[in-house]
């Protein structure tokens, strides 16, 4: 059987289900502060979903307000979106929730954006197989990202399709 969802603006009222599913899915959550921050920037997008009352999981994209030198020239100058962060709770991962919230994100940025990349852990195979899965391909590295970890960010990076103009 399915579980029925809706998906919603992030609202400071959801942050503290929120961190709970950061702090059980990262390594290096995120404090409520920067989640505050988040969701005072305009150009920022985030979303949560929903099975009536229990939080499935949270992500949400940064439009940028200029094209990065670093990304590939599928990257026009037309719109690129950061995905910043994406969290499925872990009972609810591999059912097709973190590739719904993909799919809401772009359905959303496709009128402003065309490319958007991201930055994942080469330790972190899980998210790293579920980004090809969802279309991600390398563009780069960066070096020392995670300084904490003194560990590289693979930077991946896709088309987003059907761009309304």
């Amino acid at each position: 059987m399915k579980t029925a969802y809706a998906y919603a603006k992030m609202e400071e009222s959801d942050l503290e289900e929120v961190i709970l599913i950061e702090q059980g899915v990262f390594r290096n959550p995120w404090s409520e502060e920067f989640f505050r921050l988040i969701l005072s920037d305009r150009s920022n997008w985030i979303i949560t979903l929903r099975s009536e009352r229990t939080l499935l999981g949270y992500g949400g994209y940064h439009l940028l307000k200029k094209r990065p030198s670093f990304l590939p020239p599928a990257a026009s100058a037309c719109g690129t979106i950061h995905l910043i962060n994406i969290a499925i709770t872990p009972s609810f991962q591999h059912q097709g929730f973190g590739t719904r919230l993909i799919e809401l994100l772009f359905s959303n940025a496709k009128r402003n954006a065309e490319y958007c990349y991201l930055e994942v852990r080469p330790s972190n195979t899980k998210a790293f197989k579920f980004y090809q899965h969802s279309g991600f391909s390398v563009i780069g590295l960066i070096e020392n990202y995670y300084p904490r970890e003194k560990e590289d960010a693979v930077v991946m990076g896709r088309t987003i399709p059907g761009l309304i103009h």
